[in-house]
């Protein structure tokens, strides 16, 4: 199973390579790490975000707005980060004030949903709390007065910066049935079950935990159910969150688990129902698998080789044709 294993990549499926490359580098502010005609690597914490045109590998993307995942970046003044990525040309669509902190969404050129997030002095007491704590004590870049020390402190404004140093810390997947994302990610894959929590919608019984967060090693990777009923608004009475599911629209995005032995992973989880449509693909980079959750979340297992485990220029394979 999947105990034990962190996540470490991202895949993040673009229109334009070039295009999203200059938005995640230059007004978002994420260190590039590498780049050529296939791929771009950006560091966003405890985890690699690595762009690939959609076409290349016979992926779908849906609109301007895909709300069937959310790339979460941790920031110590919200509307003070916003104010300066504004400036640096990125549009924000909405912001939320409730129990768990602030939150602000904006869309990538392709459509992914990204949000900024300060946790509130509540949220900090939750079960999830720690992991978000070592994320900032590991990447973050910043002072101590709301999470505890930084990784370092900040360099420079936020306006010259942009979300360098504002690590990833949640990837949330967005899924119709509470009860079965929970038996698939809790008990099929064993990760590490952090806490589950009532959502953000009022309408909901009060009994429904529509998210679950789990340890993905640098970030937290949570299921949230839709709102199939009942708008929830933001702090301008603007529609919030998404209430319509469409498992073809969760093609986007692809998490990554890193794992010590991928013949051994793949046949516990193909044991417990996990399908593995393509088996296991073998470079010489090392070796990759990939499956879905039952909402059409894609994700992969890789084992690199020993040799491409000292080099971090590797290749990730075709998602499916």
């Amino acid at each position: 199973m999947l105990t034990g294993s962190h996540l470490d990549h991202l895949i993040v499926y673009v229109h334009d390579l070039a295009e999203s490359t200059s938005f995640y580098s230059g007004k978002l502010g994420l260190p590039l790490f590498e780049s050529d005609e296939r791929r771009a690597f950006l560091g966003a914490g405890g985890l690699e975000i690595c762009l690939q045109p959609a076409a290349d590998h016979g992926v779908q993307l849906y609109g301007r707005r895909d709300d069937s995942s959310d790339v979460v970046f941790l920031v110590e003044d919200l509307e003070r980060m916003r104010t300066a990525l504004e400036a640096r040309g990125v549009e924000f669509m909405r912001r939320r004030s409730y129990e768990v902190g602030l939150v602000t969404d904006f869309y990538d050129p392709n459509g992914h949903r990204l949000m900024l997030y300060q946790p509130s002095e509540e949220a900090l007491t939750w079960p999830s709390a720690p992991k978000l704590r070592q994320i900032w004590r590991c990447w973050g870049r910043g002072g101590d007065e709301l999470m505890g020390p930084a990784a370092e402190p900040a360099r420079g404004t936020d306006l010259e910066t942009g979300l360098r140093g504002n690590p990833l810390c949640y990837l949330f997947m967005f899924e119709n049935d509470q009860t079965t994302a929970f038996e698939f990610y809790d008990e099929t894959l064993g990760l590490n079950l952090l806490e589950r929590v009532h959502c953000c919608n009022q309408n909901c019984a009060e009994e429904i935990e529509g998210i679950a967060k789990y340890d993905g090693g640098g970030v937290l990777l949570s299921t949230h159910h839709m709102h199939p009923s009942g708008i929830v608004t933001d702090d301008l009475g603007v529609p919030y969150s998404p209430r319509e599911f469409d498992p073809a629209h969760g093609q986007g995005i692809a998490p990554v688990f890193r794992v010590d032995d991928i013949e051994s992973t793949v046949a516990k989880l193909t044991e417990r129902g996990v399908g593995f449509a393509r088996g296991i693909e073998r470079r010489p980079e090392g070796a990759f698998a990939r499956f879905e959750d039952p909402f059409g979340h894609p994700f992969y297992v890789r084992e690199l080789a020993v040799e491409a485990d000292k080099d971090r220029n590797w290749m990730m394979p075709t998602a499916h044709r």
